[in-house]
């Protein structure tokens, strides 16, 4: 699957969750970051640098989808798999 329609789909998966995406300028000379899921005023949400690629967007929206159950919910395999590989990577980063 390239890279837009992964995004887009992990982008469908986020709103059938309820899930705010919003994409931003995150890098400032105060602030770095690329994104990832974040508490905002008490709501769960995914906010992502704007000025990401494609891939890059889909990993982080990816790996912050994979902080949630999907057990009942269906996701393309492509889609499944793609969080999946984010959350391993997730859990050896924490090693």
């Amino acid at each position: 699957m390239q890279a837009e329609e992964l995004l887009s789909r992990l982008e469908g998966l986020a709103e059938q969750l309820k899930i705010p995406v919003r994409y931003a300028a995150l890098s400032t000379e105060e602030l770095s970051g690329r994104g990832g899921l974040c508490i905002l005023r008490g709501e769960r949400r995914i906010i992502i640098e704007r000025t990401l690629g494609c891939r890059e967007k889909a990993r982080l929206l990816a790996t912050g989808l994979a902080q949630f159950d999907l057990e009942g919910v269906f996701v393309l395999p492509a889609v499944r798999q793609a969080i999946e590989e984010a959350k391993a990577e997730g859990e050896g980063s924490s090693s």
